[in-house]
């Protein structure tokens, strides 16, 4: 039974349509950032579709587990048929794998309104965005989701009862949304410094920043409340590595937008906010 035998062929192609569309994304900004206005259009539309691919790699895994479907493993791993539906949800987030892919679908629906709203930074800051989630692409396709077993088993695992919580529906997707959020004012920093044009840069990763210490401040509260909700670790923070994860790239977020708006008004700190922005998104990837 734990023997894998093949790919689920309509999610492994989606996965693959996405790391197509990614890498023509990349060659078009490519082109863009050399003079090539004429890229700007297929860039947009290849960008457009490796969005559009994620979101239906994360439809297909979502139907899977709803159907539960064992012959994936992912889904034997996680579901289970006495398992009640929203943690059937929830189950697309319990594992590495899933994990991985809800953060990549954030990521991927967050670079449309930078897509639209960058501007003239669109090719170097687009260029490294597009970079920051081929990275996550390429992990979910060497190690699929949508792998299946030799035999379909009668059912599943299920869900860890410790996370058969209603948080478990609510907290990760949120936290995900964070660390997407984190691959934005690193985009626009590189990008700047490539471009040597580090003029207006806080102006244009502020509100990014801004949402992201939000959104993942956000989530560390509901994290904190359900560890001591349901958890039973007998209080709100237990320095585990799991909470540390999260609480590493907010902290640095932290210090991002206070020194990015100390930037803005006064014109300090530009070395320093572009190392807190590399470090706030290499702290959401060593975390992950």
């Amino acid at each position: 039974m734990s023997a894998l035998a093949h790919l689920y062929l309509p999610g492994a192609l989606t996965l693959w349509c996405a790391l197509f569309f990614a890498l023509a994304a990349l060659w078009g900004y490519v082109e863009l950032a050399r003079g090539d206005e004429t890229a700007r259009s297929f860039a947009r539309r290849a960008y457009g579709f490796f969005a559009l691919s994620i979101l239906l790699c994360a439809v297909v895994l979502g139907l899977l587990l709803a159907r539960r479907d064992f012959r994936i493993d992912y889904v034997f791993q996680y579901s289970g048929l006495d398992l009640p539906f929203h943690y059937q949800l929830a189950a697309f987030w319990a594992g590495q794998k899933g994990s991985f892919l809800i953060w990549l679908l954030w990521g991927s629906l967050l670079g449309v309104p930078l897509m639209l709203t960058i501007r003239r930074q669109e090719a170097p800051v687009m260029g490294i965005y597009t970079l920051t989630q081929l990275g996550v692409l390429l992990i979910l396709v060497r190690e699929s989701p949508f792998k299946m077993l030799a035999q379909t088993p009668a059912d599943g695992q299920g869900l860890n009862p410790l996370l058969q919580d209603d948080w478990m529906v609510i907290h990760p997707p949120i936290m995900f949304v964070g660390f997407a959020l984190s691959a934005v004012p690193f985009a626009i920093a590189m990008a700047a410094l490539l471009e040597r044009d580090t003029k207006d840069w806080a102006a244009r990763a502020f509100p990014w920043a801004l949402a992201g210490f939000m959104v993942l401040g956000t989530a560390i509260l509901m994290g904190g409340y359900w560890a001591y909700k349901t958890l039973g670790w007998g209080g709100y923070w237990g320095w585990d590595p799991v909470e540390n994860a999260s609480l590493i790239p907010w902290l640095f977020g932290t210090a991002l937008v206070h020194g990015l708006y100390l930037e803005r008004t006064r014109g300090r700190y530009r070395r320093a906010n572009m190392v807190l922005a590399a470090l706030g998104f290499l702290a959401v990837l060593y975390g992950t």
